[in-house]
């Protein structure tokens, strides 16, 4: 791993790099900046849920693409004909769960998006023990509750009382939200063994020829009546979506799991106050409210899960040897 840590040319006494701290930043500003895209998308212009999904994945598997066969060209071409099939097999419930997010995304608010998407914890944590590999605590059991009872809240802002809190927009990102935690729960020991550069990239190449062969009948030459400020809104979508695997997988290399969920929980909040500015979305005191108590839950089962050494604490004492060369894979 390249060394990015700060110090004098003659091996001084070396500092803690920021790269990992500014990568972090850069994944919580583009998954915020990547919803209001789409939904510019879908406001000023006739393109298709499945046809924006389909562009996203094929830019964002091409970016994948070309930096997997600089890092580790060797294992991308060492995967056998069954090894690929069994990483487009589990990149299905992930990576194709996109074309939900579009469908949601046209139907719904980035507000209401930015909160039911952060229950991805809750649900995966809840799922995880469903399955019998992981056990739920009182402490996990309260943030799962928290985080529901918030998002419901928030997302019945502006509703009368005979009105059904989530909508149909709304039950498209919850579904997209499942699909995601199913995709973390099943993926998690296959992206360690084929790493997470390898993984994902396989994973993006897949969906997107599924997704190819689902909006082929749907695609009616809708791009070429787009304007070029659409044409490259829609260019950032995909490559901004890459990027965030991109910059995610370097945070991992010098940071914990924990230090990185940390700052996920700021994504909800910047993507809901640039939905304010950017947008004119309301921002009502039921929304902000359930907000807090979402990202409450989130952090709440975030630090549930958290092994000792990965604590916050155990990170202010020096780390011990096999601990220090650990090197998480899993995104």
């Amino acid at each position: 791993m390249k060394n990015d840590s700060l110090g004098s040319a003659d091996g001084g006494v070396a500092t803690t790099s920021v790269v990992p701290f500014v990568c972090l930043l850069g994944v919580v500003l583009l998954l915020s900046t990547i919803t209001l895209s789409v939904k510019y998308v879908f406001q000023h212009s006739g393109v298709q849920p499945i046809e924006l999904a389909w562009f996203r994945v094929m830019i964002g598997f091409a970016l994948l693409c070309s930096v997997t066969l600089v890092w580790d060209r060797r294992g991308l071409l060492s995967l056998a004909g069954s090894e690929i099939l069994l990483l487009v097999a589990v990149g299905f419930l992930g990576v194709f769960s996109y074309a939900m997010t579009a469908y949601g995304l046209m139907h719904t608010s980035v507000t209401h998006y930015a909160l039911i998407y952060n229950l991805l914890p809750s649900s995966t944590t809840t799922l995880s023990a469903m399955m019998g590999k992981d056990q739920m605590t009182p402490v996990k059991l309260i943030g799962i509750v928290l985080s529901l009872f918030g998002c419901v809240v928030a997302v019945s802002d502006g509703a009368r009382p005979a009105e059904a809190a989530f909508r149909f927009g709304d039950m498209f990102v919850l579904l997209f939200t499942v699909m995601m935690s199913s995709h973390i729960v099943f993926s998690a020991g296959i992206v360690r063994r084929f790493g997470s550069m390898v993984s994902n990239t396989v994973m993006f190449g897949g969906s997107a020829g599924i997704l190819s062969v689902v909006s082929w009948p749907v695609t009616d030459r809708t791009f070429e009546s787009l304007s070029p400020l659409l044409i490259g809104g829609m260019m950032y979508i995909g490559l901004a979506t890459a990027a965030v695997f991109l910059l995610r997988y370097r945070s991992l290399q010098s940071l914990s799991p924990g230090t990185v969920g940390i700052y996920h929980n700021f994504v909800p909040v910047s993507t809901v106050l640039l939905a304010y500015f950017c947008l004119g979305e309301p921002l009502g005191w039921p929304t902000m409210i359930g907000g807090i108590a979402v990202v409450a839950g989130a952090e709440l089962v975030r630090r549930a899960q958290l092994p000792a050494f990965l604590s916050p604490g155990a990170w202010a004492k020096p780390l011990s040897p096999a601990v220090a060369s650990h090197k998480p894979l899993r995104e």
